[in-house]
């Protein structure tokens, strides 16, 4: 035991909060001190892990949401873009809304070819953008959401159950109605959006509904990134909480074909666990990585990124009835 607490103490514990608060640290700091000195640390996980309070933290902390807090700031926002629409959908709980920021290949005109982006943590659709525009400029038009907690969709503590609904709605809502032309779609899945990616297509299976699954800094689970950030007590106290997103379980049954991008500096998600993830997925699959990090590919200067791109939107618009 006492090997154990000094590695808490001495390593694993300050890597693991490093992002966190100095108020939580000094409250997660005295609490193992105080059990360490009773011998009951592995106890003590476990039973914090049973406290609701513990797991609103770990949800904060985990999901890092970004909203406007004044909506007249998305509103001045969308001025300066006239070319973006946004759009509001019921969602949740009576009178809960998400909002899905619309970005089409041409201004006033609609694509054949769709793209339903499932953004990860901290950062909302607006902030997504930049990230979306190699998306818009191949030709598609681009449907970014924004999960409950996020943007100007209501605001919530987010849960793994939550962002689900979202996406789920989100896709129900967006159809085209009966009678008119069809559409093919792309959905695709940026870091904790790849999990939210994969569940939706593995829910779609069968259903021919979409073109294809691309899933950009993709992670096997939530406890494998704590694991791989933390060691085995990332992964212990990752596991304390509910929320788990693993799409390890689940890409088998989606339907191909299956894009991953992934940067080989990825300090975020390792680029070994999308590599993990690949290898379970059904062919015809695709990889494609880059010397680059977590959430810059588009940034990728030999125009490869942006050309693959192309490529997917081609491959769909192919694939439009005759």
């Amino acid at each position: 035991m006492a090997r154990i607490v000094a590695l808490i103490q001495k390593q694993t514990f300050i890597s693991l909060v490093r992002q966190v608060t100095t108020a939580h640290l000094a409250r997660l700091w005295l609490l193992f001190r105080l059990a360490s000195r009773t011998g009951l640390v592995l106890c003590l996980s476990m039973a914090l892990g049973a406290c609701a309070s513990l797991d609103a933290w770990q949800r904060e902390k985990l999901y890092r949401p970004s909203r406007f807090a004044d909506p007249s700031q998305w509103q001045q926002l969308l001025a300066q873009r006239p070319e973006l629409e946004a759009i509001m959908l019921p969602a949740g709980d009576p009178g809960e809304q998400v909002q899905v920021l619309v970005w089409p290949a041409v201004a006033g005109q609609t694509s054949p070819v769709r793209v339903l982006y499932l953004h990860g943590t901290y950062r909302h659709a607006w902030q997504n953008l930049a990230k979306a525009a190699p998306m818009q400029q191949a030709g598609m038009d681009v449907y970014l959401l924004d999960y409950r907690g996020w943007g100007a969709s209501s605001p919530r503590l987010p849960d793994e159950a939550s962002i689900h609904a979202d996406a789920w709605t989100a896709w129900q809502a967006l159809q085209p109605a009966p009678g008119t032309p069809a559409v093919r779609w792309v959905v695709y899945g940026h870091s904790m959006g790849s999990g939210v990616a994969v569940k939706l297509a593995e829910r779609l299976a069968g259903s021919r509904a979409t073109c294809a699954l691309v899933l950009e800094s993709a992670l096997t689970s939530f406890p494998d990134v704590a694991q791989a950030a933390a060691g085995w007590l990332g992964q212990l106290l990752a596991r304390t909480g509910k929320d788990r997103m693993a799409s390890i379980d689940r890409i088998a049954a989606v339907d191909p074909p299956v894009w991953f991008f992934h940067g080989s500096q990825d300090d975020t998600v390792p680029m070994a666990l999308g590599r993990r993830l690949y290898e379970q997925a059904p062919e015809p699959k695709h990889w494609f990585d880059w010397p680059l990090g977590h959430s810059n590919l588009q940034t990728d200067p030999t125009g490869t990124y942006a050309k693959v791109w192309r490529d997917i939107e081609a491959l769909c618009r192919q694939s439009l009835p005759r």
